[in-house]
């Protein structure tokens, strides 16, 4: 899944619809409190979904690996879910190159100007705890360890996946070219899979080109490939599906929306039904269109978690679904706004793809 956020329960006046049929079967189950549908796998930051975006990202990055690409990297705009992409990226790619050493290291934001601090933050992503030492000794120490990882690796590969790249410096790069250079004397190659936020990761791009260092760009940043937010009928239909298709608690075969609303689940309620209703709201919440880019994971999650959150309260009352509910809960994740920011021009423009 893409971003999930955990957030505050929020309720809307409406109109109670007509109560279900008396004589509909529904299983009996105890009302869970709100703290128990907070506790739910949906509103947790380690649960993500593979969603048709997050799948084109892996197959690409999967592409990238078995090639032995020194280089590739992915931009989206800010709430894309690409960081929640790369985390599982990197649990998929460990399962498709079993043996090979797969690190993910996060940029910060603010980056300590610390040629050693640079060189400790490596050291930890790479899972050696000694960092005491000067400069060089730390960078021995993690010369050596990529070295040896890289000789026990049956494909003779090091793969660096690296979040939050537009915030990478010269010595950044720098330092990839080097070790890449030096793996390569002992016959072990680095691919560097970089992801970045959009437009900030082009001007790091940019500010190499001023550096005149082009062989940096060359080597790590020549393809460029955007991670795409949920555009197609196709995207939000296997979203639904993922969702209905999930069981907790752990265990259990309890589906994620049964949880939330266990009558309506009895009486043959599901997620994937309300493709219609929720690309209906989205069209009418976003009288602008969409942009390019299309719909943001973290906005679209929180219209979900919203959604099941008062599902919950309507099948507590075992009355059915107002046809309204979508629309307050997407222009509640106000997806109409974030399509404005990625835009980056102050509107909106319409989605090549119709919903």
């Amino acid at each position: 899944m893409s971003a999930l956020h955990t957030t505050t329960r929020q309720r809307t006046a409406r109109a109670r619809p007509p109560s279900m049929d008396a004589n509909e079967s529904a299983p009996v189950s105890h009302q869970r409190s709100v703290s128990e549908l907070l506790e739910h796998p949906i509103f947790m930051k380690n649960v993500i979904l593979p969603t048709e975006p997050i799948n084109e990202m892996v197959g690409a990055m999967r592409r990238t690996v078995m090639l032995r690409e020194q280089g590739c990297c992915f931009t989206a705009t800010s709430g894309y879910g690409k960081s929640y992409g790369l985390r599982m990226a990197e649990v998929l790619l460990r399962r498709m190159f079993p043996g090979v050493p797969i690190y993910r290291h996060i940029i910060d934001n603010e980056q300590v100007p610390s040629i050693r601090a640079f060189f400790k933050h490596f050291l930890l992503t790479v899972g050696v705890t000694d960092i005491k030492g000067e400069t060089y000794d730390l960078r021995v120490r993690l010369v050596s360890q990529l070295e040896d990882v890289g000789l026990m690796s049956p494909m003779k590969l090091v793969v660096i996946l690296i979040d939050e790249a537009q915030e990478m410096a010269l010595q950044d790069f720098k330092f990839l070219k080097d070790i890449g250079n030096h793996l390569e004397t002992v016959d072990v190659q680095l691919v560097v899979i970089m992801i970045g936020q959009d437009p900030d990761f082009e001007k790091t791009i940019q500010s190499l080109t001023r550096h005149g260092r082009l062989d940096l760009i060359s080597r790590f940043a020549l393809r460029r490939l955007t991670f795409r937010g949920l555009q197609t009928r196709e995207d939000f239909s296997g979203l639904l599906r993922l969702i209905d298709e999930q069981t907790y608690p752990h265990g259990s075969n309890c589906k994620w929306p049964e949880y939330f609303a266990p009558h309506a689940w009895g009486n043959g309620f599901r997620m994937l039904d309300q493709l219609d209703p929720l690309l209906n709201a989205i069209s009418e919440s976003t009288p602008g269109g969409l942009t390019h880019k299309g719909v943001s994971a973290r906005q679209l999650f929180l219209a979900v978690r919203r959604f099941l959150l008062d599902f919950a309260e309507i099948d507590r009352q075992r009355i059915v679904v107002p046809a309204e509910i979508w629309k307050s809960c997407v222009d509640y994740a106000l997806i109409q706004d974030a399509a404005i920011i990625a835009d980056g021009r102050g509107r909106a423009h319409k989605q090549e793809v119709k919903l």
